[in-house]
């Protein structure tokens, strides 16, 4: 998947995330809370980065929901200190995970819900892609393309029956981002209803590992 919306240049508070000094001394960014906190998730971000064509789609897909949803999203990135993005540059993976977490914690988890399914709309799927299948199963090839470090964690898709299939959800990701995200990729390959309903007995809102989603499609 490709991500494609521009905005150019990078700023000296993520140089400085990322170990490069600068001489501003800019006291007015907050300090990003650590993601352990709010997920159950366990992978070692320590070093993780994140492609900036995610971080776009994120505001795109927030833009997508309302016109505030995507100024809010704008101004929380801007307050962890990403006030421009370059698509092919990385960032602090702990970042645009802030972000998600207060729009979150800010706005509901519906609205979460909504940023995701939106994601989709600002992707380009490979042109080999057929179906609700093929989709959903490359998701986790896209995550792992934009997104690098230690312990980052992974979406694993399996067929259930012809219009069904089970997403594990292992990954620093809001539950309901990635619920709203496996309905957008699916709808974006079918004109049927999509249904994506979580299962299993463990959730990361919860202090989980992951969180298990079954998608129908008809």
């Amino acid at each position: 998947m490709v991500f494609g919306r521009s905005i150019s240049g990078v700023s000296d508070t993520i140089k400085r995330f990322v170990g490069v000094d600068t001489d501003d001394g800019d006291d007015g960014v907050d300090e990003v809370p650590t993601v352990a906190d709010r997920t159950g998730f366990e992978g070692n971000l320590d070093g993780s980065e994140v492609i900036g064509r995610s971080p776009m789609s994120y505001v795109a897909a927030s833009e997508s929901v309302t016109d505030f949803m995507g100024k809010q999203t704008k101004s929380k990135l801007a307050n962890y200190g990403i006030e421009e993005l370059d698509p092919d540059e990385w960032y602090p993976l702990k970042v645009p995970l802030a972000m998600l977490y207060d729009m979150r914690d800010d706005y509901g988890e519906s609205s979460m819900q909504n940023m995701g399914r939106h994601i989709p709309e600002h992707v380009e799927f490979p042109p080999d892609i057929e179906g609700v299948e093929e989709a959903l199963r490359s998701v986790d090839q896209a995550y792992q393309h934009n997104h690098r470090g230690i312990d980052i964690g992974s979406y694993e898709f399996e067929k259930v029956s012809e219009n069904e299939g089970k997403m594990v959800c292992e990954n620093p990701y809001p539950c309901e981002f990635d619920q709203g995200l496996l309905r957008g990729v699916a709808e974006q390959f079918t004109d049927s209803f999509v249904d994506v309903e979580e299962v299993g007995d463990e959730c990361r809102a919860e202090g989980g590992q992951r969180c298990t989603y079954r998608v129908t499609w008809t």
